[in-house]
C-alpha cells in the first residue's frame, strides 16, 4: 500500500506581506499531478492546513478544490487539524465527508461520539477502491468494522461516550491485509487532562501516551499514526525554522518512545523534512519555504510504501516551486549591476543583505524597481550593524530558553541578575501559561 506524507500546507499564509495563494495553488496542483504518475492508495496531511484559525475565503476555497481533485481520483484522504489550525472548523462535517473518502480527526473532548461513525465505531476502507464502489457494495456492518467489538464492549463504549474520546482506527485493507490509520490531531495536555481527570498528564509526553493508550494499539498489526507534535528522540531537538512557533525550552516535546507499536508516523509540526529517532518517523516538512531560514531545504513529498508487518519503503519526490526564496548579498551597486542579475531568476522572491558601510538612499524601492520587484526583506550587514549586535545568527536566537530571554531583560533594566528564586519562580510561570493557552 502507498501513501502520500504531506504536512504544513499553511494555505492563506503571507510571507514579509506577500500572499502566499498564487504560489501554494501552484504547488498543490503540482501535487496533484504526481498523484497521477505514482498512484497512491492515500495521502496523509498531517496538519496545519491553514495558516491561522480563521482562514481567509481563498485558503477555504483552494484546500476544497484540492480534497475535491483528490478523493475525484478515488484515494483515500486522512487529515488532521494542527496547532494553526481550528480543531473544531476542521472536523465539522468530518462523519459525512468519510463516506466520501476524506476522514478527518476528531476533536478531543469529553464525548466519545466526536470519533468516527456516529456510533463510535470506525469504518473499514478497501484502499483499492473508490469511496462510491465501497457504498455501493455495501458489505456487512461487521465485515467493515475496524475493531470487532462484542455486545459487551459496544455496550462500555456507549456508556462512557459522554466521559472520554477514544481515538479509533481507520483500516485499510491490501494483499497483506488491514492497515490501521490512527488520527491524533495537535494536543495540549489541558485538553487531554479534561477528557480523562484520574490520569497523570503532566507535559506532551504524557498527554499522547495516554491518547495511545486508550487507542488498545494493537502491537501485532500493521499501524499507522498520523500526528502534529514537537516530536524529540531522547531529547535530542530536530531541526527548526523561523517560520514555526517557537517551543518553550523543549517543554512542548514528545518523546518518540511513546510511538513505538506504530509502523510508520507520519508527523506534521516541522517545516524541514527530516527523521526522528527512527527512519519510520517522520516530519513531510512544507511543501514550501516559508522562510528564509528554509531557503537550503528541499522541499517535496514523502512516499510511504508498507507491505508486511515491519517491511515500510520510504521516498521523497521534489517539489519545484513557482517562485523560489534566495539571498543575495554585497553592495548596492554590485547588485543593481547586469552582471549579477543575469544569473538571478526575477520572479523568485528575494532578501537582500547589503553590505555598503552608508545606508545607500531609497534602496529598497530602487531595487525593486531594477529587478527584485519580489524583494521581501532588506537588511544592512556593516561595521555599524555589526557593533549594534543588529544581526544575530539563527543558531544563537533559536538555542536562547525563553527564561534566558527573561533574565537578559531583567539584567538590561535592572543591572542586576535574578535570583535563583526569580528564576525557579519564571520558569514555573512560564510552563504554566503555556500549559493552559
Amino acid at each position: 500500500m502507498k501513501f502520500f506524507h504531506l504536512a504544513d500546507l499553511h494555505l492563506g499564509k503571507r510571507v514579509n506581506g506577500f500572499s502566499m495563494i498564487e504560489d501554494q495553488k501552484y504547488i498543490l496542483d503540482r501535487i496533484i499531478e504526481l498523484v497521477q504518475t505514482q498512484e497512491p492508495d492515500a495521502v496523509l496531511i498531517a496538519g496545519d492546513i491553514y495558516d491561522k484559525a480563521i482562514p481567509p475565503v481563498e485558503a477555504v476555497n483552494l484546500f476544497d478544490d484540492f480534497l475535491y481533485e483528490l478523493v475525484r481520483r478515488g484515494l483515500q484522504v486522512f487529515v488532521i487539524s494542527g496547532n494553526h489550525d481550528s480543531a473544531e472548523r476542521i472536523s465539522y462535517g468530518g462523519r459525512i465527508m468519510d463516506r466520501s473518502g476524506i476522514h478527518i480527526s476528531p476533536r478531543i473532548s469529553g464525548g466519545a461520539a466526536d470519533v468516527g461513525e456516529e456510533d463510535g465505531k470506525p469504518e473499514g476502507i478497501d484502499a483499492e477502491k473508490p469511496a462510491e464502489e465501497e457504498s455501493a457494495e455495501a458489505e456487512p456492518a461487521a465485515e467493515r468494522s475496524a475493531v470487532e467489538k462484542s455486545a459487551e464492549e459496544e455496550s462500555a463504549v456507549e456508556e462512557s461516550a459522554e466521559e472520554v474520546s477514544v481515538i479509533q482506527p481507520f483500516v485499510l485493507q491490501d494483499a497483506y491485509g488491514p492497515v490501521n490509520i490512527y488520527l491524533f490531531p495537535y494536543i495540549h495536555p489541558s485538553v487531554v487532562r479534561a477528557a480523562y481527570p484520574d490520569e497523570k498528564v503532566n507535559d506532551w509526553t504524557q498527554a499522547m501516551d495516554v491518547l495511545i493508550r486508550k487507542a488498545c494499539i494493537d502491537p501485532e498489526a500493521r499501524n499507522i499514526a498520523v500526528a502534529h507534535q514537537y516530536v524529540t528522540a531522547s531529547g535530542v531537538k530536530p531541526d527548526e525554522c523561523d517560520s514555526e512557533l517557537k517551543h518553550i525550552g523543549g517543554l512542548d516535546n514528545v518523546e518518540v518512545s511513546v510511538f513505538e507499536d506504530f509502523d510508520y508516523v507520519a508527523l506534521g509540526h516541522l517545516h524541514g523534512p527530516q527523521r526522528v529517532g527512527r527512519d519510520t518517523v517522520r516530519y513531510a516538512g512544507s511543501p514550501l519555504k516559508y522562510s528564509f531560514s528554509e531557503e537550503n531545504h528541499k522541499k517535496g513529498v514523502t512516499v510511504v510504501e508498507i507491505r508486511e508487518k515491519g517491511c515500510v519503503e520510504i521516498s521523497r519526490l521534489a517539489l519545484t516551486p513557482l517562485r523560489d526564496l534566495r539571498t543575495v548579498r554585497g553592495t548596492f551597486e554590485e547588485l543593481m549591476s547586469a552582471g549579477t542579475t543575469a544569473s538571478l531568476v526575477q520572479e523568485d522572491y528575494y532578501r537582500v543583505i547589503l553590505t555598503d558601510e552608508n545606508d545607500v538612499d531609497q534602496a529598497l524601492s530602487r531595487l525593486r524597481a531594477r529587478f527584485y520587484h519580489n524583494l521581501m526583506e532588506l537588511r544592512y550587514d556593516n561595521t555599524r550593524t555589526r557593533s549594534r549586535n543588529v544581526i544575530e545568527t539563527e543558531e544563537e536566537a533559536l538555542e536562547k530558553e525563553p527564561v534566558e530571554v527573561l533574565q537578559e531583560l531583567y539584567l538590561l533594566q535592572n543591572g542586576l541578575a535574578m535570583n535563583e528564586f526569580q528564576t525557579e519562580l519564571a520558569a514555573k510561570l512560564i510552563e504554566e501559561i503555556w500549559n493552559t493557552i
